[in-house]
């Protein structure tokens, strides 16, 4: 029985997933990437807690890493009182989030061209 025959009927993708390393440790992803664009949102690291079910001390210590990792502030803080505090994205975290979408859309457009090549339009 040939493949096509087995696949017929079938939707067919490849899939692929995105991470950036320094000095060959995982330094950010589709998980920190998602935890920036939460905070972004929110306007708070409680609140993006909340939303994601990610302990707040867990998603702190992510941010911290990554700040310690590039040596500049991702995330601006400020603290609670009257106005209640918050969280916003400083522009490097902007920027990093902007190219690692442009990085992580070549490389779904690049995956399914291959998968293409490969299957046709079996897929």
């Amino acid at each position: 029985m040939k493949l096509a025959e087995i696949l017929a009927g079938k939707k067919l993708a490849a899939r692929s997933k995105v991470w950036l390393e320094l000095d060959g440790h995982p330094f950010f992803g589709e998980g920190r990437y998602m935890v920036l664009r939460t905070i972004e949102r929110q306007g708070s690291l409680a609140r993006a807690s909340e939303e994601t079910g990610i302990p707040y001390r867990r998603m702190r210590g992510a941010i911290y890493a990554m700040e310690r990792a590039i040596g500049v502030p991702l995330v601006v803080r400020s603290r609670g009182g009257a106005s209640g505090g918050g969280a916003a994205l400083s522009e490097a975290a902007r920027e990093l989030m902007r190219l690692f979408e442009k990085q992580e859309e070549g490389i779904r457009e690049r995956v399914n061209q291959l998968h293409r090549l490969a299957f046709g339009e079996q897929g």
